[in-house]
């Protein structure tokens, strides 16, 4: 079932509009008051979690000194709120577990020119394992059990170099898979074992296998990074293999698929990429590849939101992966398991420059909003946790030192709290309507306000996030469709080019609500 967009026929639009330079008098009074409706008997998925990963950066942030790792760890998994009342972290509660390759012991021999982008390996050229390997990931896993993250996902970008077939952890031939079929059991072994390892000694559960990753792309040496192309049959064969040994081994792990790296290979045929595409079909339909059947496939399709956020691609692509999986499966679930800005929109943005400023808070915002309301993502995860890079793919910003070093936050990380840390798992996406602010003839300059709303499934807690992305000031009224909320009160907390998910206080949820200019604020309505 799509998201119903619902504008004149549920309620009469109406939108006071003040211009942010308020000490001018300047006022557009045009469009009037507006009502936002939130309906709670209209429910739609259950949300699992918000996530992030630990590539690659962990390996080393997670030798630094305690203090240091400690405050991130608290900043991106914390659930606790400091004397103000604003929250200290934005609680993730997912966390992705990059099982590496070993390509850090083959140096600059290893077809990756940066070293921060190289990772170690458990398993040893002799074929036994050394379990000190990954020291600083695993120090991560550990500082977020402890803060209450309550699901991992180990995921894999390539084989150990020890099984592909040119003994690199990327491609020597662009799109021919680097592993050899008669390595693919031992590819699954080695990720069972891993698994194995964490939850008996380490006391960490993998409660998701990830075994392949963008396997569309080349990843061949001049990808900079891990990786492998498998064609989707490849993808069967190793998939069919890796539930045979979860289960030999008692875990309870699921095989997470399919990890496109982009959401139309999910569901079109005839792409670029012949053979690796219309993976929702061809994996959970009734095809040769399908892999539906198995005891430990998870029943989360999970797609990359890169290169498809672009106006025109939007919402039609979101609607379409969720068109698709209801059509193939309707007890699938689909999970945005890997995003950062790169480009593909119309806001002159691209991945290159960190941008700590509210504008890449506010475009990460969106890009959440239309993933959660439009392809009804029960699970959203960023792409690098922290960043070392000139580049809008961090949370948090790290100087590139093994040894330690100073961070900076950004504002994605504090936008990404106004869903994570509030939105809890298990609570059910409710209906409410879009909100649109000015408009104008061109509409990639129009501006929206993005309202979507949760809630527990007896709707003891409510929680509303709205994203303003004009420069323009708001009041708005809340109405829960004929749902009692006289003297009931929401806390309220906001991210704004002066605010980092701060507590702005509490009112009454029946008095006018005013929307600061570029924020997103998240309203909290505990019953």
């Amino acid at each position: 079932m799509k998201l119903k967009w619902i504008y004149l026929a549920l309620i009469s639009l109406s939108i006071t509009a003040c211009n942010d330079d308020t000490t001018t008098g300047n006022e557009d009074n045009s469009l009037g008051d507006t009502t936002l409706t939130i309906k709670l008997s209209d429910k739609y998925q259950i949300i699992d979690g918000f996530g992030a990963s630990d590539a690659w950066s962990m390996q080393h942030v997670g030798k630094w000194p305690e203090s240091t790792k400690n405050e991130i760890a608290d900043l991106l998994f914390s659930t606790q709120m400091d004397d103000t009342g604003s929250p200290k972290g934005i609680g993730l509660n997912i966390w992705r577990f990059n099982i590496g390759a070993g390509s850090v012991a083959q140096g600059g021999n290893s077809n990756i020119y940066d070293p921060w982008r190289r990772t170690e390996g458990f398993l040893l050229d002799n074929g036994t394992y050394d379990w000190t390997k990954q020291a600083g990931q695993r120090w991560f896993l550990q500082a977020a059990k402890q803060r209450g993250v309550d699901k991992f996902i180990g995921f894999s970008n390539s084989a150990p170099v020890q099984m592909t077939k040119n003994g690199k952890a990327n491609t020597t031939t662009a799109q021919a898979s680097n592993l050899a079929t008669e390595e693919f059991e031992n590819f699954a072994e080695y990720l069972t074992d891993v698994a194995k390892h964490l939850q008996d000694v380490e006391g960490i559960t993998l409660d998701d296998i990830s075994p392949v990753n963008e396997t569309q792309w080349d990843w061949d040496s001049s990808s900079g990074q891990e990786g492998c192309p498998f064609t989707n049959a490849e993808v069967a064969d190793l998939v069919r293999k890796l539930d045979t040994k979860i289960t030999e081994k008692g875990l309870t792990a699921k095989i997470e698929l399919t990890e496109a790296g982009q959401i139309d290979y999910l569901y079109t045929s005839g792409t670029n990429r012949p053979g690796k595409d219309n993976q929702i079909e061809d994996f959970y339909g009734s095809g040769s590849n399908s892999v539906a059947g198995l005891n430990h496939l998870s029943k989360s399709v999970a797609g990359h939101s890169y290169w498809t956020t672009e106006q025109s691609k939007l919402v039609p692509m979101r609607q379409q992966v969720w068109s698709k999986i209801k059509e193939t499966d309707p007890t699938l679930k689909y999970n945005m398991s890997e995003y950062c800005i790169m480009g593909d929109n119309e806001e002159n943005i691209d991945g290159n420059g960190r941008d700590l400023t509210i504008d890449m808070g506010l475009y990460l915002a969106k890009v959440m909003h239309y993933d959660l309301t439009e392809a009804n993502a029960s699970a959203w995860q960023w792409w690098i946790a922290a960043s070392p890079y000139d580049y809008k793919d961090g949370l948090i910003y790290i100087d590139k030192s093994e040894t330690g070093g100073s961070y900076q936050t950004s504002k994605m990380l504090y936008a990404m709290g106004n869903y994570s840390r509030f939105i809890d798992k298990g609570m059910y996406r409710v209906e409410t309507n879009q909100l649109f602010g000015k408009t104008n003839d061109d509409p990639f300059t129009q501006k929206r306000i993005m309202s979507s709303a949760y809630a527990t499934a007896d709707g003891s807690k409510v929680v509303l996030v709205l994203v303003n992305y004009n420069d323009y000031e708001y009041t708005i009224n809340f109405n829960f469709d004929g749902e009692t909320m006289d003297n009931q009160e929401m806390k309220m907390y906001q991210t704004s080019s002066s605010k980092n998910l701060e507590y702005i206080g509490d009112q009454e949820v029946n008095a006018p609500v005013v929307i600061t200019p570029k924020s997103i604020t998240t309203y909290v309505i505990s019953k």
